[in-house]
């Protein structure tokens, strides 16, 4: 899949889905199936913005669910073509909606159908709505497609409150809206080395900057290594026992003991297990980890 962190100009007609996709979730995933049948002959792609526009309109920054790189994996499985991450800045904030539509949507991507969510509005204040689209399209000769809100068991699918349940730790409600297991990709970094002298290591991954994660405490995971699945007990945050002042996610992987500084795992999320706690020492820390681990054990014994 091509990826373009710039604007980009089209030789040959597009199918054009229109959106922030943080998470690429189920309700991303029903734009995307939208258009991969209407394709035809023509390529599938999805524009997002960078940084996400509330940074620049509120000056509030917006940790994001899905780093792009992983956000891609995502929207390459589900059909997309060509994602174009396209710089949102003030100049693009205080265009018109009917210059967006001319000269990025037609001049620039040729698009031949366009794909939004129902409650989709762009140009300056965000402005237009459903209603000035459809007419700019009708006006170009070009099919708009308008794909209504997912609702799931009563419950409106959205980047927002999957947000929500990852900062109380739900993830497995996460995962539901998400449509695929919560998870987070790294290269494995070396960090203090401690838990070996207690029976336990760990593949240690860094947290990045901007992007939000569960909140802190220790979960049933699945770790892909090697491309093999193993079970494991993640914890989120600083350990507190050993004084850490730098938030890092460590993974205790079952029935694995090879070294992996360096390589790239994949942590999935299962079940939130417990908040992050300072013990008195570290043999307190490693019998609460025995408890962990057969708690872990007990409720996925099927994995």
């Amino acid at each position: 899949m091509e990826y373009h962190i710039n604007e980009i100009v089209r030789q040959s007609d597009s199918i054009v889905v229109i959106g922030n996709f943080d998470g690429v979730h189920l309700g991303h995933q029903k734009l995307f199936a939208a258009a991969v049948e209407a394709k035809g002959d023509m390529d599938v792609l999805a524009l997002s913005f960078f940084p996400h526009p509330t940074w620049i309109l509120s000056g509030a920054k917006k940790e994001i669910i899905t780093p792009t790189r992983d956000k891609i994996e995502v929207m390459k499985s589900l059909g997309v073509d060509i994602f174009v991450e396209y710089p949102f800045t003030l100049e693009l904030a205080n265009m018109n909606a009917y210059d967006f539509f001319d000269k990025i949507l037609i001049e620039d991507l040729k698009a031949k159908v366009v794909v939004v969510g129902e409650d989709y509005r762009f140009g300056k204040a965000r402005k237009a709505g459903i209603a000035e689209l459809a007419e700019m399209c009708e006006k170009k000769g070009v099919r708009l497609c308008v794909v209504k809100k997912l609702m799931l068991e009563g419950e409106k699918v959205s980047s927002t409150q999957i947000r929500r349940y990852l900062a109380e730790g739900a993830v497995e409600d996460a995962s539901k809206l998400l449509g695929y297991t919560y998870k987070i990709v790294g290269k494995v970094i070396k960090g203090k080395q401690l838990g070996r002298t207690i029976g336990f290591k760990t593949a240690n991954i860094s947290t990045k900057e901007g992007v939000l994660y569960p909140k802190n405490g220790v979960y049933a995971t699945k770790v892909k290594v090697y491309n093999k699945e193993f079970l494991a007990i993640t914890n989120i945050g600083y350990n507190p026992t050993v004084g850490g002042k730098v938030k890092m996610i460590e993974s205790n992987i079952f029935d694995f003991e090879k070294e992996i500084y360096d390589e790239e795992i994949e942590v999935s999320f299962l079940k939130f297990i417990r908040p992050e706690k300072k013990f008195v020492n570290l043999n307190d820390l490693k019998m609460q980890i025995i408890t962990d681990k057969e708690k872990t054990l007990r409720d996925f014994t099927t994995f």
